[in-house]
């Protein structure tokens, strides 16, 4: 996920965001379609069908929003803080539901917020809480927390999904649906030449590992899925925002890299503590 995440920054220098998201997930679809060849009955409901046109919308737009965000900052100041998907999912649990929050669960929280605070803390001089400002003052932190608060509702009715049919035939089914209206914008983009379209050179060797990269991280999640306990599964997939970290350094030459790489080490910490006790 975290090399997917590095060939789209790659690639948006060239390219915008649609034509880089539609690209990726359209060059993911020939690694992953043949997963259905010779399988029987295929678990298509009508059930199955309605949660995923409920989805879709939400999932364009958080994966537009992630885009950008990666595009306006660097990816060791952005990507930590899809850490907060599962804070917001236990607080809007709270809020919605009338759940109550474990003593484990809102040390998880604090140690997600105190990775975040630690991801900026070049601020500290200027005021104690400049660190917390700060999240909210960067355009890719502010970005990325949006999609981390779509993604926490979106997970759910993924679970579901997953329940409606199954982990590979979903997996597979729900980007094939994905890739439709995403797409359809970007062919109407190129149309009225509002698109930045760049597949030469070294892009289009950059777009076909793209797409076979999120192919793999697709079929590698949902496969998991059905090896391990999801909170288990979670808990080590989230070890991509160390990855992308550390390519932010080595292939970014990023700023503060160490300080970062502690951060997110703290939130991720902290993602483990609110998995495992999920």
């Amino acid at each position: 996920m975290s090399t997917s995440e590095t060939l789209s920054k790659l690639l948006m220098q060239d390219n915008d965001e649609w034509t880089t998201g539609t690209a990726m997930i359209a060059l993911a679809l020939p690694f992953l379609l043949p997963l259905l060849v010779g399988r029987g009955t295929l678990p298509l409901s009508r059930d199955l069908i309605l949660l995923i046109a409920i989805q879709i919308p939400f999932e364009i737009l958080a994966y537009y929003v992630y885009l950008s965000a990666i595009r306006a900052a660097p990816l060791s100041l952005s990507v930590p803080y899809l850490s907060f998907t599962p804070v917001f999912t236990i607080l809007t649990a709270a809020l919605l539901l009338q759940e109550s929050i474990s003593g484990q669960g809102f040390l998880g929280i604090l140690t997600v917020t105190i990775g975040a605070y630690v991801l900026n803390i070049e601020h500290l001089a200027h005021h104690p809480l400049a660190p917390l400002k700060a999240i909210f003052k960067t355009s890719g932190s502010r970005r990325m927390l949006v999609v981390a608060l779509i993604w926490s509702l979106t997970s759910t009715l993924g679970k579901k999904g997953v329940q409606l049919s199954d982990p590979m035939f979903f997996g597979v089914f729900y980007m094939t649906a994905l890739s439709i209206p995403m797409l359809s914008i970007a062919g109407w983009r190129i149309k009225r030449g509002t698109a930045t379209v760049n597949l030469k050179g070294r892009n289009s060797i950059w777009f076909m590992l793209g797409g076979l990269a999120t192919a793999l991280s697709i079929v590698a999640h949902f496969h998991a899925i059905q090896l391990a306990p999801v909170s288990y599964m979670i808990s080590v997939k989230r070890t991509s925002l160390i990855f992308s970290v550390l390519y932010g350094g080595l292939i970014f030459k990023e700023e503060h890299i160490r300080r970062r790489l502690l951060g997110t080490s703290i939130m991720l910490s902290g993602v483990v503590i609110l998995y495992l006790t999920s």
